[in-house]
């Protein structure tokens, strides 16, 4: 097996904290989905009104439902 370098095993550590670190820091933007999906939700409930079937109209309006309900905090 071969031998590392003195402090690679320091600074690998280091790299790997700083990798997983900067990866949790990039959250998603609620504000920006709810108001970008706002119409279209808004347009789906209503076409799942107009002509979904039975089945589509339960679970659309659920989604749309919980989708609200999040968007609304």
């Amino acid at each position: 097996m071969p031998k590392l370098p003195r402090g690679s095993t320091q600074l690998g550590l280091c790299l790997t904290l700083t990798l997983l670190l900067s990866g949790c820091a990039a959250a998603l933007n609620d504000s920006a989905i709810c108001d970008g999906t706002a119409q279209s939700r808004t347009s789906h409930a209503a076409a799942l009104a107009a002509d979904g079937g039975p089945r589509s109209l339960v679970t659309g309006a659920l989604l749309i439902q919980q989708i609200d309900a999040g968007c609304s905090k």
